[in-house]
């Protein structure tokens, strides 16, 4: 499987809950925009918390708006592709949101 066809047939059909979506863009945008202050404001120890900040708006967004019962709501521990596939698809998601490439669906 390519990253494309991961994108396209796995990651977007999991996430067609504007909600969700929103969510997911907020953990991103907000996990970006920590990483930068960390190091702007000369405390780079807030980059630590970038993980959390990135990946557990998400989470709640499946939990409470898009339950998947076949994958389960702690996504991160799937098997199904490799990891850095989910994060990478995260981004992509948002940018295809800010170029209006993607859908709120």
């Amino acid at each position: 499987m390519t990253f494309e066809n991961f994108y396209r047939d796995v990651f977007l059909p999991e996430h067609r809950d504007p909600r969700n979506i929103a969510m997911h863009a907020s953990g991103v945008i907000g996990g970006l925009v920590l990483v930068v202050w960390a190091f702007a404001a000369d405390h780079p120890g807030w980059a630590l918390a970038w993980p959390v900040a990135h990946v557990a708006p998400g989470l709640i967004g499946h939990r409470l708006f898009e339950r998947n019962a076949a994958v389960g709501d702690l996504r991160v521990t799937r098997k199904d592709a490799p990891g850095w596939w989910f994060l990478i698809a995260n981004h992509r998601m948002v940018w295809d949101l800010l170029r209006g490439g993607h859908s709120w669906r």
